[in-house]
């Protein structure tokens, strides 16, 4: 899973349907869930991308990310849907859909 800036987050979720992980590099549940998604990544309809919350503070901040792991789907810029904790592989399959 590739991990972005604010700036190619930016881009990303302007260009089409994306759905990121915002983790932590401390988070031990923010590592499984990049394990399973990097496992099983040929199963997603739209790409997934990590942002750090470390890194991107502000943009988490704005978010309003209170715990990771955080996946939120964008679709034209816009929020749809949004899980919270380590998910197992179906309902990560469902939700990139």
């Amino acid at each position: 899973m590739k991990t972005i800036d604010e700036q190619e987050f930016k881009n990303l979720v302007n260009s089409g349907t994306t759905v990121v992980q915002f983790s932590a590099s401390w988070c031990g549940p923010c590592k499984m869930l990049t394990k399973l998604v990097d496992d099983n990544e040929s199963k997603f309809n739209h790409p997934i991308v990590k942002v750090d919350i470390d890194q991107a503070q502000a943009l988490a901040k704005s978010l309003g990310i209170r715990s990771v792991p955080t996946l939120i789907r964008f679709e034209e810029n816009q929020e749809t849907n949004r899980l919270v904790g380590n998910q197992p592989i179906d309902r990560l399959i469902e939700f990139s859909k």
